[in-house]
């Protein structure tokens, strides 16, 4: 019969999940509820794309209106993220994982009846705040319930996951393309029924989490009892644990509300600033290069492959299901191995070079140089899976301890939502005054985020940034 474990700190158990030395049990299916939410905040996201020239039809949008209405999404998840982050530092992880999504479910209806311009974009930005309220929660359970050696690669499946989500848009886009088609329905209303469609992911997700999530045992160390942390590792990971009786059963501080401004404030002293200037960098450039190419990739595709309704949806879903899908499969593989600011430098480098030969190829200057054109567009969805897309939120979720992740996560989505909505609100006007020129000008956004990965040197793949929370010295008196 094997002893139990004993635990005699708080942090005991946090360097018993870290370590590695429990697995199984439900911790796994909880990993994956935290990456159903993913797929779900990612079908959500991209669920208007292909609709974006009909909402701009049906709500008479000029092209800067119709970037700014798009953009809604993106300033209500970074308000979402910013409130979620410092909100599940504070009340905890499931609390609020599981709050949101009656608000994504009913913006999401919202969002898919819209009758004008400004009911859609207030729809938009609700929808986009209960996803960024949701963001910095699945990041951290994800995180919270993997070893050090494997919590790159498990916060790397964000990226699979994503493009899976993102490709399945397309495909329920297809599959709805065809039967308005056989029904001579009007296909100006097909972004309304993909949008409605997105209420089923959810309410699946909502299902799962109400009956089998879990709070994060690391966060109730810090800011619980010891004994509900080792009730839940029992629960999770089905092993006998068992509290010392001479056991420091709290932390000095637990319990204790730190205010929003303070627990933000940490993210600036001296040991966390290089982490959160490189962090915002980064999210700020891949965010700016994804949501200008990447989420308007069906026009893109239009662009370079023939303008019709078909194209618009199959180049998308093509490129996301084999370029994206593997890029992130990559990024799994790699993280652990090279690191993760390797993946972000390399991936930015890849993205710079493939907006270039993009734009170069992507004129037709010669027989099948538009397919070239193509692949490369696809290298770009590629690079960016592998790199900066997927490693700007690891890094970010790796880079502070459990006390404040959620916080340090949501304030690295400012630099996310920042570059998207520039990319969304901008790329429209870019492409009607210079077309594939405009890529010029976007080649310049991983530009900068390859210099500061160059210039600020910080990789978490290595570092178990939990032991920070817990550098006072022990003491055998239990905290009241």
């Amino acid at each position: 019969m094997t002893s139990p474990i004993v635990l005699r700190h708080p942090q005991d158990v946090v360097s018993l999940v870290n370590s590695g030395r429990i697995r199984g049990g439900n911790s796994r299916f909880i990993l994956v509820i935290a990456l159903a939410g993913i797929f779900m905040d990612a079908y959500d996201f991209t669920s208007i794309a292909f609709g974006l020239d009909y909402v701009k039809e049906d709500f008479g949008l000029s092209s800067w209106m119709l970037g700014v209405t798009s953009g809604a999404i993106l300033v209500g998840a970074l308000l979402g993220s910013l409130v979620g982050g410092s909100l599940m530092d504070r009340i905890g992880r499931e609390k609020v994982f599981t709050a949101d999504l009656v608000i994504l479910i009913v913006a999401t209806l919202l969002c898919a009846i819209a009758p004008n311009a400004w009911f859609f974009l207030v729809a938009r930005f609700i929808m986009g705040f209960s996803v960024g309220v949701d963001y910095p929660v699945a990041l951290s359970f994800i995180a919270e319930y993997s070893a050090q050696r494997n919590k790159g690669r498990a916060l790397n499946m964000y990226a699979p996951v994503w493009y899976v989500a993102v490709g399945s848009t397309f495909v329920v886009l297809l599959i709805g393309y065809g039967l308005f088609n056989l029904l001579s329905w009007d296909i100006g209303e097909l972004w309304r029924v993909v949008v409605a469609f997105g209420v089923i992911p959810t309410a699946i997700v909502l299902y799962l989490r109400r009956k089998y999530l879990t709070e994060s045992p690391t966060w109730q160390a810090m800011n619980g009892d010891l004994h509900q942390a080792a009730a839940t590792v029992r629960k999770v990971y089905g092993i006998d644990v068992v509290v010392a009786e001479d056991a420091v059963l709290r932390m000095p501080k637990a319990g204790s509300s730190e205010s929003v401004w303070k627990s933000f404030g940490r993210l600036w002293s001296p040991k966390y600033r290089p982490r959160t200037i490189l962090s915002l960098l980064v999210n700020f450039c891949q965010g700016g290069e994804y949501y200008a190419v990447g989420f308007s990739i069906g026009v893109v595709t239009q662009e370079v492959l023939g303008d019709t309704v078909l194209t618009g949806i199959i180049g998308p879903m093509t490129f996301n299901l084999i370029f994206g899908v593997a890029g992130g499969l990559l990024g799994t593989y790699l993280a652990p191995r090279i690191g993760v600011r390797k993946l972000a430098l390399y991936g930015f480098c890849g993205t710079t070079g493939c907006l270039l030969l993009v734009n170069v190829f992507g004129k037709g200057s010669f027989t099948g140089s538009i397919w070239i054109a193509a692949v490369f567009l696809g290298m770009f969805i590629f690079s960016h899976a592998c790199g900066p897309g997927t490693q700007g939120v690891v890094l970010a979720t790796m880079s502070y301890p459990t006390s404040f992740r959620g916080a340090g996560v949501g304030f690295a989505q400012i630099g996310n939502r920042l570059g998207g909505t520039l990319g969304l609100v901008a790329w429209p006007a870019l492409t009607d005054a210079h077309g594939l020129n405009a890529l010029l000008f976007l080649a310049v956004v991983p530009l900068i985020g390859l210099m500061s990965l160059l210039i600020i040197r910080w990789d978490p793949t290595h570092v178990d940034v939990d032991s920070d929370d817990y550098t006072a010295p022990r003491t055998k008196e239990v905290a009241r």
